[in-house]
């Protein structure tokens, strides 16, 4: 779920919320008490007591209270911050035994204002799938306060919150970390090389990350670009740096006079090298991926402590009930977002899944469903079998027919030559040549 608060103070709890990139909400109310009710404690940070984090495993709060440490060293030089925290954070790690685990069932934030005093309360699973992701963004967000918010500012039903924008501080969150892989880049490359990148007033004109896994990669690739892009040069850097100053100086200046023309960004784009990982699944992940997804959890019910597990193909003959039909379109969904990223050879069978699914939910024709799973599992298995094929007759021609002195690719070249030169015969095809053609086209 997203976060779509209003730029203004408004009343908010800190269960339901989920903490993107978008501001977080503000209360000049005091939440409920989150350290009481169960045994653990409230740890602050020997370095910086307004950091605090609460949870029951002692090595999460040391690294939570470790990063709120390391972000401010990183930070401090460039954004040119005082020794202290300005605003307190506070972090939960909720376990499922905590009395908070009722209602926070994933990410959360909320920001609490009395008078001069801002602190932010965030809270997340204890099986979060990316905690350091967001934790650090609270730890960024709190820091850019300080940038943006003026020392004496006292906070009233008109303090904005959407100051701050949404590039600036995924991007500098994803800066923290650098980028030794060039993973973002090579996202950043491929989308302009297939001119589907976004305008640079697109980029400075998001209002939040959105919470779908590949999107929210997408967007926060081209954040970190940007901030990037304004660092990466002594001149740059120097213009951030004045920029970041003058925000609460008496003449502030606005971001835009960092940024290229939207002719040079385009060109800037181009220029991110391309040494990544593919976004897109290879044949053997997508295999793993969909081995993964197959399994689906059903809760006993509201009191139980386990869950029942079945797979998309038995699904059907449980009772449809509320939670069982909850969870089909969960996995409808997580099977949508598989398919996109896919190996194209695996598209089509994740596809009859999702169909099938879909059939199940819609319930106009229970055996609608099950030809679908039939028509899946028959094409995967044959799927399955080509490959293995392909794979053993790709190992023998590597090992058979491998010349002592000439390269592989030499080899392959040669005999495809030799191929061409075969005339074609549509009554007695040459097999190897087609075998050649499909392995190429498969690889």
């Amino acid at each position: 779920m997203k976060l779509r608060p209003g730029p203004f103070l408004a009343p908010c709890v800190l269960a339901g919320m989920a903490a993107l990139a978008a501001p977080p909400v503000l209360s000049a109310d005091e939440p409920a008490d989150t350290t009481q009710s169960w045994t653990v404690t409230t740890t602050p940070s020997d370095i910086y007591p307004q950091i605090t984090c609460t949870g029951e495993n002692p090595e999460a709060v040391s690294d939570v209270l470790q990063m709120a440490v390391d972000t401010r060293a990183t930070l401090t030089p460039l954004l040119r911050l005082g020794p202290n925290w300005r605003y307190p954070v506070h972090i939960v790690i909720v376990s499922p035994d905590m009395p908070l685990a009722a209602t926070v069932k994933g990410e959360a934030t909320s920001a609490i204002a009395d008078g001069k005093t801002l602190r932010l309360e965030a809270a997340l699973p204890a099986d979060d799938a990316a905690p350091r992701e967001f934790v650090q963004r609270q730890f960024v967000t709190a820091l850019l306060w300080e940038k943006f918010f003026k020392p004496d500012t006292r906070f009233t039903s008109t303090t904005r919150l959407d100051v701050v924008p949404v590039w600036l501080i995924e991007g500098l969150r994803e800066w923290l970390n650098g980028d030794p892989e060039h993973n973002r880049e090579e996202v950043v490359k491929r989308a302009a090389l297939a001119h589907r990148a976004p305008t640079l007033a697109e980029v400075t004109g998001w209002q939040e990350i959105s919470d779908d896994r590949l999107l929210g990669i997408w967007q926060r690739a081209f954040c970190f670009y940007l901030v990037d892009s304004l660092l990466l040069k002594n001149e740059r850097r120097a213009d951030f740096e004045q920029w970041i100053d003058s925000i609460t100086g008496p003449n502030p200046s606005t971001a835009e006079f960092l940024f290229p023309t939207e002719l040079g960004w385009q060109r800037e784009l181009l220029d991110a090298p391309g040494r990544s990982r593919d976004i897109v699944y290879t044949w053997d992940e997508s295999a793993s991926e969909l081995a993964a997804a197959e399994t689906i959890e059903l809760p006993k019910g509201p009191d139980a402590n386990d869950a029942r597990v079945c797979t998309i193909e038995t699904v059907g003959s449980y009772p449809r009930t509320k939670e069982v039909a909850d969870a089909i379109n969960r996995k409808i969904f997580d099977l949508t977002a598989l398919e996109l990223r896919a190996h194209p050879d695996w598209r089509p069978i994740i596809a009859l899944y999702r169909l099938g699914l879909t059939a199940l939910i819609n319930d106009k024709n229970p055996q609608d469903a099950k030809n679908y799973f039939h028509q899946a599992y028959v094409q995967r298995a044959a799927e399955m079998d080509l490959h293995q094929k392909l794979t053993d007759y790709a190992n023998w021609y590597e090992v058979t027919d491998s010349p002592p002195v000439a390269s592989h690719f030499q080899s392959y070249f040669q005999t495809a030559q030799e191929l061409d030169k075969v005339e074609p015969d549509p009554a007695h095809p040459n097999p190897l040549r087609a075998r050649l053609l499909e392995i190429e086209s498969r690889f």
